[in-house]
Order: C-alpha cells, then sequence, then structure tokens
C-alpha cells in the first residue's frame, strides 16, 4: 500500500547521523513491512533553524521510500508569530503541491500543527481515503496551561483560530491516536463523537546507537572541546527543547543550592537547543553543578547517557505533560537512568508505582536539590533505582515495539478504507 506521512519538525535519514524520532522511525517499519511510502515535512530544519534547500524538493531515501521538501518560511524562535505565519503558509504550499498527485490508501498527520492537521482530513475527505491524526502535543490547549488564570479568558480568544481548527481536524479524521490514551482523548474530546476501538495510543521508542571503540573515540573528544568530561561525580542529564514547557530555571536555581551546600558531588548537564538555550547558557556560567551543552548528534548523546546516573525531566506541571509520557521518559529509560520529575499524572505514576525514581516539587529548586543530594548521600539507594529502572525496562520496554503495532494498526485502517 501507498502511505503518506505528514510530520514538520523531525529529522530526516538522510542528514548527517539523523537521530530519528517517531514518523522516522514509522517510515522505515512501513517500508520494511513492504509498502510505498512519502513523507511530507519542512523544508525548514526546526532545530538546527535553517533551511535544508531553500525550496520544494524531493529525495529519493530507497525506492519505497521518498521525501517531500515543503518550501518554508523558517523562524528564529519556537514561539513567535513568524512560525505561526510559517506553520499557515506552508499548510497552504502543501495543498498546491498535492493537488494533482495520486492519492495514497492512507493519510498519517503528526498534530501539531493544526495547519498540516485540517489539510490532511480535507484531502483525505475530497478523495475518500482514511485521514489518521497522531497526538504530540495538546497545542492550542497547552499554551492556555502556561498562562495564569485570569488571562486564559484572553488567551483562549486570541487562540480561538486554531482551537476553531482543532475541532475541524479532530471531527473529520477517521481515527486519532496518540502517545497516551490521556492524548487521545484529548482528541476525541474535540471530534464530537465517542471513541472507537479505531482510536487507540502507541508510545515513543528511543533506539541509541550503537558505539564502537572509534565511535566512543570520537564522541568523547566532541564532549571535552564542549566542556563534558565524565567524572567522579553524579551526572544527571537532560537532552531536550530549551522552551518555555520546561522549568529549566528551577534546574539553575537547585545548581545553585547544590553549590551552596558543596559542590562537586552532582553535575545537572543540559544539552539541547531552543529559544531559551542562550538565557540559560549564561545563567549557569556561575554555578559549578550545572554544565549547558549544545544540541547533540546521536553519537555523542549515546555517549552522554552512557556516563550519567540519572535522566531529568523538568517538565512544568501543566496538563499537556500530566496526561504525557514523552519520548524524553523513554529515552531515559530505555539508557537504565532513574527519573527526576516534578510533573503530576503519567510521569509520577510510573515512579510511584514502580520505584524508578525520585520527585520534586513542581518549580521548587530547593525541593530538586534536596532530592538530588540525599540521593548522591546514599550510593545504595542510587544503586537500587538502577536496579529496578534497569528491571522495569527488561519487562515493560524490552520486549514492546509499538512502532511496529501502529504501522499494523495503520495497515488494518488503510485495507478497511474507512473514512468518517
Amino acid at each position: 500500500m501507498r502511505f503518506w506521512l505528514l510530520n514538520h519538525f523531525e529529522p530526516i535519514p538522510t542528514e548527517h547521523e539523523a537521530r530519528l524520532m517517531r514518523c522516522g522511525m514509522l517510515a522505515q517499519r512501513l517500508v520494511k513491512r513492504g509498502h510505498e511510502v512519502v513523507w511530507w515535512t519542512s523544508d525548514f530544519d526546526h532545530y538546527r533553524k535553517r533551511h535544508r534547500n531553500g525550496c520544494d524538493r524531493s529525495i529519493r531515501v530507497n525506492p519505497s521510500l521518498e521525501i517531500r521538501l515543503v518550501k518554508s518560511l523558517g523562524y528564529r524562535s519556537h514561539v513567535s508569530p513568524r512560525r505561526l505565519v510559517n506553520n499557515h503558509l506552508m499548510g497552504r504550499r502543501w495543498r498546491e503541491l498535492v493537488r494533482d498527485e495520486d492519492p495514497p490508501d492512507l493519510l498519517f498527520a503528526g498534530w501539531p500543527i493544526p495547519e498540516f492537521g485540517v489539510e490532511a482530513t480535507r484531502y483525505a475527505r475530497n478523495h475518500e481515503i482514511p485521514a489518521v491524526l497522531d497526538v504530540r502535543d495538546l497545542w492550542p490547549s497547552l499554551w492556555l496551561d502556561l498562562l495564569s488564570p485570569r488571562l486564559r479568558p484572553a488567551g483562549r480568544m486570541l487562540l480561538r483560530r486554531y482551537f476553531e481548527m482543532t475541532r475541524t481536524a479532530m471531527s473529520h479524521a477517521t481515527a486519532i491516536t496518540g502517545v497516551t490514551d490521556s492524548y487521545v482523548d484529548w482528541g476525541i474530546g474535540f471530534s464530537g463523537r465517542t471513541r472507537t476501538p479505531l482510536d487507540r495510543s502507541f508510545g515513543f521508542r528511543f533506539r541509541p546507537m550503537s558505539l564502537d571503540s572509534q565511535d566512543r573515540f570520537e564522541a568523547e573528544r566532541t564532549l571535552e572541546a564542549l566542556g563534558y568530561v565524565p567524572d567522579e561525580r553524579i551526572d544527571v542529564v537532560f537532552a531536550g527543547a530549551f522552551g518555555r514547557t520546561y522549568g529549566l530555571e528551577t534546574v539553575i536555581e537547585a545548581g545553585r543550592r547544590l553549590d551552596a551546600e558543596g559542590s562537586g558531588r552532582l553535575r545537572l548537564v543540559l544539552c539541547g537547543s531552543g529559544d531559551l538555550w542562550d538565557r540559560m547558557e549564561i545563567a549557569a556560567r556561575d554555578v559549578d553543578s550545572v554544565l549547558v551543552l549544545p544540541r547533540l548528534e546521536l553519537r555523542e548523546l549515546t555517549y552522554l547517557y552512557e556516563h550519567a546516573s540519572l535522566g531529568l525531566a523538568p517538565y512544568r506541571n501543566i496538563d499537556n505533560f500530566r496526561r504525557n509520557v514523552p519520548n524524553k521518559i523513554n529515552e531515559y529509560l530505555e539508557m537504565r537512568l532513574p527519573l527526576v520529575a516534578g510533573v503530576d499524572g503519567a510521569i509520577a505514576s510510573m515512579i510511584d508505582d514502580h520505584g524508578i525514581g525520585v520527585r520534586y516539587r513542581s518549580g521548587d529548586g530547593a525541593s530538586m536539590a534536596d532530592e538530588l543530594a540525599a540521593i548522591a548521600a546514599e550510593p545504595d539507594r542510587l544503586a537500587a533505582l538502577q536496579d529496578r529502572t534497569v528491571r522495569y525496562r527488561e519487562t515493560h520496554l524490552a520486549s514492546r515495539d509499538e512502532i511496529d503495532d501502529l504501522a499494523s494498526h495503520l495497515e488494518s485502517i488503510a485495507a478497511e478504507g474507512r473514512t468518517p
């Protein structure tokens, strides 16, 4: 069968040391299962903030996988009017590009962005093919959660257009998938219908790079140039977006408190990219217990994870994360790293039910510092956390391949050819 995937921000497999994410892994799995895939994505590299080509372009990865780059305006900031304009123009451009294309058997669109979701479901209805929306973020609801209660009515008015787009897209989707059941339920809430067996959740999966001796040498040299050298300290690592949905200022505050208590036992290593990277890098310069690094390639990231002891998940305590088990969590667990988190909901339940991490009070740097200092003072406690994390991985993660399950689910929907 022929599948179209729409996702605007993930790395693509032709890029150097591309770290494939959900859409990239799904594309490869569908090809492996004998299908043809066209992956529509932006010409603009979301993470490196640069254009890949500057125009519409087709990239043939192999006989069964084609990547179609959609000309994009680009933007400097994750959260900005220019990015909204970029998304609008990209959705309109995609509509033009597919006008004369032969339709696929199924269209799978990541959410966000709403523009792709609306255009995908419109195209699918016009051509009587199924469209599946895959909820990755509760966009635009998450932005209301970041506002104080008194500002939310005004925020809802400003975002009214995007809420309408969400209702339109979700109501026209053949099926709604997502990374958790709660995310699927969020989409169903906008759809105006009841949930069916077609609406299912499929978790993220992270596949680390297998490092040989040369890889380790190169990774060690690269990280040393950036200021990271493994030592006797307990490394607590965060790798992700330096954005407003993370409480990174809480991490800086925790680092200052650890310094005051006597630095040298713990190191908070933050790596990634995003709007707040410069601010966090400057704030951490006089904090011995915090090291800020740029976004790493998969080789260096795998090396860093291998030398870390804990995985830091400084999500803000908002509905977008209370309902979610993000990719970051599965990365840490796959690398056998116990979790350090301050968010309620699904992640908190994992920690409490299975003993695979510690929780601090959201937005409270002193609480984070106290929890980490207590672990550093009790080596046996850290070892016990790591042992339970290894057992959890082997019991709950190692035997599951949710990307393959997702591919199978899409096959069944495409075969039935269901439309709303």
